[in-house]
């Protein structure tokens, strides 16, 4: 955040520029007062039409938002800097402040304007990335997290709030714990106190978010003497007990912190606010940033959010069922019964294609609740919003009436007790109009609902039918036929008349204006009917946003109940999207345990096997567990999918443990408390950590925090450094994994060094498993399948011939491998060796050109040339008989047989 200078540096300015010295205008002084009380934040000051902004607001929001920057004062010799937006489009300005972590305040007229003095201003909300409620700021099928952190003695408290959709939890976790909770919520602003982003993993988590805005306060503000008074007083209560936190002090710290912030920045109620739940660290499936990007699970490794498994599970049908999904594959669950009770869910609708269908088609009618409820308490809300929460009750009611049907209640335990709330709908039904009439915030009360409101809507409507009739009546009057009876908001009601009829205007017209074409006119009766008709207007107007509001307080009232009826319409979204896709991509139910096994049988990959095109995804099987089968050794060559076959193996649990189905034949899952992935290379040259680094922190991370209960996916430990020194480190770690009797996680290790598999040979607890290719004339064909056993070559020429290294480069690597095989590294140096790989198998030149002389020349300099009979011996060595036609192998003889004769000669 960019806090600029500070009130008082302006308010000096401001004496230098409005004036002089000596004085300000009373408009400047009015601001300086309203930006001193909002510090930092931008301050949109509402002046007629246009929100304005002066002085280093201006600069800043005029370089952010692209505006055209003017001044103030222009002959002053110290001009103000100013900038603006129109009022009613200002939203997107304040989104690409928002963005880059500025706060913006909003300053409304709360007045009427009168002709002299200057108008009242406040503050009515101060917009930040966590606390907007703006549905343009806002991302619907993602929730916007505010969270306040504090550090303990031991622990961290932490409290997480949506503040547009009510959400609120309270908890602690341990240090180690910290980065997978922030990962894992994605947080758009934290609340620290002053100097606590000096913690190195909240430093860490704050350089690799930059678009996360960071609000820090006194430390006073994090007590939890202060924060157990504030929620106690939020929900009207004497103890919290009954929520599960009294016990969580730096969580009460954390929550006190975070409450005080939200209400100051949004100057409203906070009443849709539910009450805490408890944040355990036990209550989902935990993953850091590593393990959340490399398997792609809320959007691709390309910033796509189409390519990852979001996007292929989400046909959710509402923004509180996407924002479920999110949270769902985020923090999948690892409560053994609300896993199966999910899963039961979506059994029972994957085998009732006719009831998923009927649910989905309510579900598309429904709103989204909780926002609506958010701007309801905010004061944000439209009448329209009251249209849409009426039109969603009803099919909110009629599911809970089908969830009581036939065999439904055992799976949906609960729903048929939910209050539908009818008298909600009854009175919203009563009182609004069947259609909204567009963006008109009148006519929205039906008629008959109000007796007031009626009496004057009938004195509108008199006197808009005595202005229908008055034209065709004056016309006869005067015998002008072209004469017009017309409104506009400057004059109001006239009659209008052109030039050429001028003679016939009857003296007891009034002239009004003087038109180019004609004049217009107004009489006495019409001034009086006018009157009458813009009264009644304004009176039905005043009265309808009484009733309006009247509305609102009664829809306020009910907060709690709509909040119910909100989550457990996220959570039917939810299992319908689930058992749609599952129907639809032909998943399993898996059985779900307490155990340490994870059996696959025919396991494929949800990603992978959904943009697939003309081809069909090879599934495989998988069997792990903590003891004789828990370090499974993966090998064989690049692009075989062996990272397809790990990553394959984390989307399953996870899918498994969010709740849905999965993609294989049979899956017996016993339940995770966290995944780690080390998956792929990748640097962070900012922090100054190579690859290699990168890698080994990653590692590390695991070794330390994985348990018996975690699953591990290991790939390529070890790339980044020597050959000696990554084969060493691979081994150690292999061996760590499996070292402790109390902590053994179930773990998949791929690996292109070979020596790892005789882990399995040695020690108990190992297996090998091998990715499968055939070859054919030196290339080498992908099959995809996973069998037992261990590669005993990595196929890396092969590979290299695939991606399009030439074929000089091939032959040379080619010849370097078998010398490296056959002699080891030292010997690549010695003048056998490399005579031998000057040549290729045909005497062309690989490191240099040949002279006639039969030598090659490289920077000048003289290489023997190798014997004749060396070559032929080495090239018998590496030929594939087996591979040759009859033909070729003529050709090879024949070939060989003129060079011996030329050496001969």
């Amino acid at each position: 955040m960019s806090p600029g200078k500070p009130p008082s540096a302006q308010a000096d300015q401001a004496a230098a520029s409005v004036g002089g010295a000596k004085r300000s205008t009373p408009m400047m002084t009015q601001y300086l007062q309203l930006k001193d009380e909002v510090g930092d934040a931008i301050l949109f000051y509402r002046m007629g039409d246009f929100y304005e902004m002066f002085f280093d607001d201006a600069l800043t929001a005029a370089k952010i938002c692209d505006l055209t920057l003017t001044s103030r004062n222009k002959s002053d010799p110290n001009p103000i800097p100013m900038a603006g937006v129109p009022w009613h489009s200002a939203e997107p300005h304040i989104a690409r402040l928002l963005r880059v972590g500025h706060r913006v305040a909003i300053c409304e007229q709360v007045e009427e304007p009168e002709n002299k003095g200057l108008m009242r201003r406040e503050i009515v909300e101060i917009l930040t990335p966590g606390t907007t409620l703006a549905d343009s700021l806002l991302e619907e099928g993602r929730n916007n997290y505010l969270i306040a952190l504090v550090p303990g003695k031991h622990r961290w408290g932490l409290a997480v709030t949506d503040v547009s959709t009510g959400e609120f939890s309270v908890g602690e976790v341990t240090e180690a714990r910290l980065s997978a909770e922030l990962e894992q919520a994605g947080p758009r602003e934290l609340i620290l106190p002053r100097e606590a982003d000096r913690n190195p993993i909240l430093a860490t988590f704050l350089r690799e978010h930059e678009g996360v805005s960071v609000e820090r306060l006194d430390e006073w503000q994090f007590s939890p003497r202060r924060g157990r008074e504030l929620l106690c007083k939020q929900y009207g209560v004497s103890s919290l007990e009954p929520f599960g936190i009294d016990h969580l002090e730096e969580g009460l710290a954390a929550a006190g912190a975070l409450l005080t912030y939200a209400a100051e920045q949004r100057r409203s109620s906070l009443g849709h606010l539910r009450p805490p739940r408890s944040r355990a660290e036990d209550d989902c499936l935990l993953m850091d940033e590593a393990t959340l990007s490399n398997l792609e699970l809320l959007e691709g490794l390309s910033g796509e959010r189409r390519h990852c498994l979001l996007g292929v599970l989400d046909c959710t049908l509402t923004p509180m069922g996407r924002r479920a999904l999110r949270r769902a594959l985020a923090r999948p669950l690892t409560d053994l019964a609300r896993i199966r009770a999910r899963h039961s869910a979506v059994e029972l609708l994957v085998d009732d294609q006719p009831g998923r269908e009927w649910l989905r088609d309510r579900l598309r009618g429904i709103a989204d609740l909780e926002r609506i409820l958010a701007r309801l308490h905010s004061g944000r809300a439209k009448p329209v919003d009251l249209c849409r929460l009426r039109d969603s009750l009803p099919p909110v009611a009629e599911t809970i009436a089908w969830m009581g049907e036939e065999n439904r209640p055992v799976v949906f335990p609960g729903a048929v007790e939910l209050d539908p709330a009818e008298d909600v709908r009854a009175l919203l039904q009563t009182a609004l109009v069947e259609e909204p009439p567009g963006a008109s915030q009148t006519g929205l009360i039906r008629s008959g609902y109000d007796d007031r409101l009626d009496r004057v809507r009938e004195l509108a409507t008199e006197g808009e039918d005595w202005i229908k009739a008055l034209q065709e009546r004056e016309r006869k009057a005067t015998g002008i036929p072209s004469l017009k009876v017309s409104f506009n908001k400057v004059f109001g009601y006239y009659i209008e008349v052109t030039k050429s009829q001028l003679s016939r205007v009857p003296d007891s017209y009034q002239r009004k204006q003087t038109l180019v074409g004609g004049e217009r006119y107004i009489t006495p009766e019409l001034k009086e009917w006018e009157e009458r008709i813009v009264g009644a207007r304004d009176q039905a107007r005043g009265r309808e946003a009484e009733l309006i509001e009247e509305l609102k307080r009664r829809v306020l009232g009910e907060t709690a109940r709509i909040q119910v009826l909100a989550e457990v319409v996220a959570e039917w979204d939810l299992v319908a999207g689930f058992a749609e896709r599952s129907h639809t991509n032909r998943y399993v139910r898996p059985h779900m345990e307490e155990s340490d096994r994870l059996v696959i049988e025919e396991g494929r990959h949800a990603v992978v096997e959904h943009f697939l095109s003309g081809e069909t995804f090879v599934p495989n099987d998988l069997h792990l567990d903590s003891r004789g089968r828990q370090i499974q050794i993966v090998t064989g060559p690049n692009m075989a999918g062996k990272s397809t076959y790990l990553r394959q193996l984390g989307i399953l649990l996870v899918m498994a443990q969010a709740g849905c189905f999965v993609p294989a034949r049979e899956a017996t899952i016993g339940v995770a408390d966290r995944l780690f992935t080390r998956v792929g290379a990748s640097d962070r040259i900012a922090r100054g950590q190579s690859t290699f680094l990168v890698e080994m922190i990653e590692t590390a991370r695991i070794l330390h925090e994985a348990s018996s209960r975690s699953v591990v996916l290991l790939d390529e430990i070890g790339r980044g450094t020597s050959t000696f020194d990554g084969l060493a480190i691979a081994w150690a770690v292999a061996e760590y994994l499996r070292a402790r009797p109390t902590c053994r996680p179930r773990t998949l290790f791929a690996t292109h060094f070979h020596e790892l598999t005789e882990l399995a040979r040695r020690q108990d607890g190992y297996q090998n498993l091998n990715v499968l290719v055939k070859e054919w004339k030196d290339e080498i064909i992908f099959v995809r399948r996973v069998e037992p056993g261990a590669a005993d070559r990595s196929y890396g020429i092969q590979v290299a011939r695939l991606a399009g290294l030439p074929d000089i480069v091939l032959k040379r690597a080619k010849q370097i491998l078998s010398v490296l095989e056959a002699q080891g590294p030292r010997n690549l140096l010695s003048e056998s060796a490399g005579a031998l790989m000057q040549y290729s198998l045909f005497g062309q030149s690989v490191g240099g050109a040949v002279d006639g002389a039969g030598q090659v020349a490289e920077d000048g300099a003289q290489v023997p040339r190798s014997d004749v009979y060396s070559q032929l011996a080495e090239a018998l060595r590496e030929i594939e008989l087996d591979a040759l036609t009859p033909r070729q192998a003529m050709d090879w003889l024949y070939g060989w047989r003129a060079r011996l004769e030329e050496e001969g000669e």
